[in-house]
């Protein structure tokens, strides 16, 4: 059955927000699901706008905009004066968050995979880099029974020897170094997606396994 639902400081607002979120209006959007199951979130001229968190973690203010029940919004801009919800809240207004932290686990278990698939190519990339030195070195000797000269040149055998050994692993750690930029950006994404579902603070893998915020106790 199609549903239209006002979200707001006002006291009809099915979501309850917080008496210190001055930054949301009174009815500040409307979630709309209509009878196929499809939700639709409508900034209604909020003072200070309404803002769904994209797959990095990231908050993106919008207008209207086609969501599901696991799309997490907030009212009003970032910090105490805002609130921040998951959809589901819209229709499951009860003081569990056993909801959001099932969905949390479901983003964890998909943040260790990113994450053990990077470390994974991050281990077999300094495996390549260590063995470069080696290869070069390999090269070289065999260069001398191809090159015509190169075997009796002593001098610049022994320059394109050292060369090669020095330059070779700088070259090959080019495109298969460690990606210490990408370890980073796991990291910032993993602080920014999973967040206690009441009081927004990242929370620990205990904390999700465990269903509670160790900060906020909410559960």
């Amino acid at each position: 059955m199609a549903q239209t639902l006002e979200i707001g400081r006002a006291a009809t607002s099915p979501v309850k927000v917080p008496a210190e979120c001055v930054g949301v209006s009174g009815v500040h959007a409307r979630i709309s699901i209509d009878d196929s199951g499809r939700w639709m979130l409508e900034d209604l001229d909020s003072a200070n706008g309404t803002f769904v968190k994209d797959e990095n973690g990231n908050f993106q203010r919008v207008y209207k905009k086609a969501i599901t029940e696991n799309t997490v919004i907030r009212l009003g801009q970032e910090g105490h004066s805002g609130f921040v919800f998951m959809a589901h809240r819209a229709v499951s207004p009860d003081d569990s968050y056993a909801y959001e932290f099932k969905r949390l686990k479901k983003l964890l278990k998909g943040r260790i995979e990113e994450e053990e698939a990077l470390e994974a190519r991050n281990a077999r990339n300094m495996k390549i880099v260590k063995a470069a030195s080696p290869v070069a070195m390999a090269l070289c000797i065999g260069a001398q029974y191809v090159v015509p000269g190169l075997k009796d040149n002593a001098d610049l055998n022994l320059w394109i020897s050292r060369g090669a050994m020095a330059l070779a692993p700088v070259a090959i750690g080019l495109f298969f170094g460690v990606d210490a930029g990408a370890a980073k950006a796991l990291k910032q994404k993993r602080l920014k997606l999973l967040t206690c579902p009441r009081c927004g603070y990242p929370v620990s893998d205990f904390d999700i396994h465990n269903m509670q915020c160790s900060r906020c106790k909410a559960k």
